[in-house]
């Protein structure tokens, strides 16, 4: 009897579980890393003078958020400057927008731009989550043929040659992998766009360039890089070097 209500409650535990996990919000690889370090205050960006690559946002269909996290994805895996909807020192361009044409990506290189159609990909009435994901999809697409990379043979990669929704739904992957984006930082380094440097909130406090904190975390780490040391250091005097 006790054997069949231990079994009973591991099962009811297990289900319980399941439920919560498929509430839990998903993570971008980007967040993930970003959580791992956070009792070092997470991750900042040094300040270079770089162009970078803007995503902008000219629809009404996704929001900044979802943009913003993708710019976080791509700046990540990259290594180089990825915001949306820069103003100024735009390197390329990645186009959001609601187009008439049926074509979902034109990509035009000797611009350093490719334009995402929101209305192509919405030409099946997908629900928003499939809607964001082929937008992310694309994006990298757009991204990597803009700046001179091709399709790719590895089968996780967003890279594969595509010709419809389907086939841009089946691709496994959301982004695109090393092997598509190896040329990328050469090639941006010719558009005027600098590699960006992350460290540890932590190890900037210490090289002195960090920004103010904006978390409890990060002010701690903050006032205690920048504390006095409450026993100065001592140095005695050597006759034989005289000083």
């Amino acid at each position: 009897m006790m054997k069949h209500i231990l079994i009973a409650i591991a099962t009811t535990l297990c289900a319980a579980s399941a439920l919560y996990a498929d509430k839990k919000p998903k993570l971008t690889p980007a967040q993930i890393e970003e959580r791992k370090y956070r009792h070092f205050g997470g991750y900042v960006v040094q300040p270079r003078e770089t162009k970078v690559i803007s995503i902008a946002n000219e629809q009404g269909v996704v929001g900044d958020g979802a943009l913003s996290g993708i710019a976080e994805e791509m700046q990540a895996m990259l290594t180089i400057p990825v915001v949306v909807d820069a103003k100024k020192d735009v390197g390329l361009v990645l186009k959001v927008r609601e187009d008439d044409a049926d074509v979902p990506l034109i990509v035009m290189p000797d611009n350093a731009t490719a334009i995402v159609n929101v209305n192509a990909l919405s030409a099946d009435k997908p629900s928003q989550s499939v809607l964001e994901t082929r937008i992310c999809k694309e994006l990298w697409r757009g991204l990597i043929y803009a700046i001179g990379g091709g399709n790719t043979y590895v089968q996780q990669c967003v890279m594969k040659q595509v010709s419809s929704l389907a086939g841009l739904d089946a691709l496994p992957s959301k982004t695109a992998c090393p092997d598509a984006f190896m040329r990328v930082a050469e090639s941006a380094k010719a558009l005027g766009i600098q590699p960006v440097r992350r460290v540890t909130y932590r190890q900037a406090c210490k090289e002195g360039w960090a920004p103010e904190p904006t978390n409890d975390v990060q002010r701690a780490i903050w006032e205690e890089t920048r504390k006095l040391p409450e026993t100065p250091i001592q140095i005695k005097f050597d006759p034989k070097k005289g000083q």
